[in-house]
């Protein structure tokens, strides 16, 4: 398996938990409480050494949820939403429960690279709103 198909399975089996359906890799098709996986970076060398590497895996979990114009509580349901993955991302890290990227690679960390999703788009039409989560797993690979 590639990283990529790797860090799709790896957050899958949490999104089937939170939506009842797959994340989708790399597109968003827009619809209410859908979540993307999206590839900002693969194998981004932090440090060099003679023989491996610390490496760096960038995404972004993109979260698409309705959104309200009106003083109900359904924007701050959509932010709790996306704050529970992260939250999510955190226990992994704690755990140790690391992506598995093969005999030549140790993941170090999975770690969110911001304290709380961002309101990325509001699409006023369809009255949706996409919120990004940064994230990375940095690993020592091998040559």
């Amino acid at each position: 398996m590639t990283k990529h198909e790797v860090m799709q399975s790896f957050v899958n089996d949490k999104v089937e938990e939170l939506v009842g359906k797959m994340v989708s890799f790399n597109f968003s098709d827009g619809s209410p409480q859908s979540i993307s996986f999206l590839t900002n970076y693969a194998a981004k060398v932090v440090k060099q050494y003679v023989r491996a590497a610390d490496k760096e895996y960038g995404f972004t979990i993109l979260i698409t949820w309705p959104f309200s114009t009106g003083t109900d509580d359904m924007n701050v349901e959509a932010m709790n939403f996306a704050q529970e993955f992260m939250e999510w991302i955190e226990e992994q890290n704690r755990n140790r429960n690391y992506p598995d990227f093969g005999e030549k690679c140790t993941v170090k960390k999975i770690e969110n690279m911001q304290n709380m999703p961002n309101l990325a788009t509001v699409d006023w039409e369809s009255g949706i709103a996409q919120y990004a989560i940064q994230c990375r797993v940095l690993y020592f690979e091998k040559k």
